[in-house]
């Protein structure tokens, strides 16, 4: 699934969206009423492995970190990657609740051959509520973080949110430049889910997001990442990450990378895929499991089939020096959580 952002205090949330679970429901719409079909006093006590979460940051190899632990024997991984749960789910659940509605919605497949529990729900960076909730689902829970430049980081995410349908300011330095205004309320484009997401330099200023995740779980539950690791050793983090969540190494050695920059051939059609009419929204009230099923399936098809390769379109010149010194503080920052000299970042 596509990024999500929700990061409090960034701005005015418009469309009438009052908080952080308010924009999830919005973006998920072929989800958000499955929790209230669940009878859960019908559920069986449950015995959870460990469980952890990859929580972020976007555009800096989640999904592809994801999808190589969803293929070990021994994790059971969320479906789909980014079920943004602990930011969707009542607030009024129990425990015992909080976990049984979880697993009947995506995790379907767990077993005792099981060594963990996974999740990558990149929201959770920028939402420390969900943060919180994860340790009343979990006490024992892990959480990985993924870092990257923010200059390189914010071009690849800035194209993703062309991709979602988010964004219609197809230049970088044009969208970055319109973050006042949007955050006013001004110059919202008329399909974008929630103007938070268009902060862009809110969405970059990882020092401070992955700062106050350390506060909130603990510098001993959390594992930070750097793309640059990720990206030339693969095979070293993906270990790294299955020491740090408990689980055997599996031996894989080969590793698949997401493809940078997508476009589409029918803004019609990604419209309908991304942000589905009201009517086919209507039709999970009234489906079945098998039903809902299809429709994922069908809607996965028309995605695939719509996204098409895209170069990415230089930065203006100039824009790299802006984003230099807006980020450099942060860098310094981050750095220093990390105990590692990233100002080659800056060079």
């Amino acid at each position: 699934m596509q990024p999500l952002i929700v990061a409090e205090g960034s701005g005015a949330l418009g469309r009438g969206m009052a908080s952080p679970r308010d924009v999830v429901r919005g973006i998920h719409p072929f989800h958000r009423h499955a929790w209230s079909r669940l009878d859960l006093r019908r559920e069986p006590a449950i015995d959870l492995p460990p469980g952890f979460f990859i929580v972020g940051a976007p555009r800096c190899g989640t999904t592809s970190l994801s999808r190589a632990l969803k293929e070990h024997p021994r994790i059971s991984f969320s479906k789909p990657k980014e079920t943004h749960y602990l930011l969707l789910a009542p607030p009024a659940l129990s425990e015992f609740e909080l976990r049984a509605l979880y697993i009947s919605l995506h995790h379907r497949e767990l077993g005792p051959q099981h060594q963990a529990i996974g999740d990558g729900s990149v929201s959770y960076l920028y939402a420390p509520e969900a943060i919180r909730q994860a340790l009343r689902f979990d006490l024992r829970a892990r959480f990985v973080v993924m870092v990257r430049n923010p200059l390189d980081m914010l071009p690849s995410y800035h194209a993703r949110m062309i991709y979602t349908l988010d964004e219609n300011v197809t230049d970088f330095a044009q969208a970055w430049a319109l973050q006042s205004r949007r955050a006013a309320g001004q110059d919202i484009p008329r399909r974008c889910r929630d103007p938070r997401l268009l902060q862009y330099g809110e969405v970059g200023r990882l020092g401070a997001h992955v700062e106050r995740l350390f506060e909130v779980a603990g510098r001993d539950r959390c594992l930070a990442i750097v793309f640059d690791d990720f990206a030339s050793e693969p095979g070293a983090v993906y270990r790294q990450v299955l020491d740090f969540i408990g689980v055997e190494d599996d031996g894989r050695t080969k590793f698949r990378h997401k493809a940078e920059n997508r476009g589409f051939a029918s803004p019609w059609l990604q419209q309908f895929v991304m942000n589905p009419p009201p009517w086919a929204v209507r039709l999970v009230d009234v489906a079945n499991g098998a039903m809902i099923g299809r429709m994922k399936r069908v809607r996965r098809r028309l995605k695939h089939l719509n996204t098409i390769r895209r170069e990415r379109p230089k930065l203006r010149e100039g824009m790299r020096e802006t984003l230099r010194d807006d980020f450099a503080d942060d860098v310094r920052k981050l750095s220093a959580l990390l105990q590692r000299d990233l100002s080659h970042w800056l060079d």
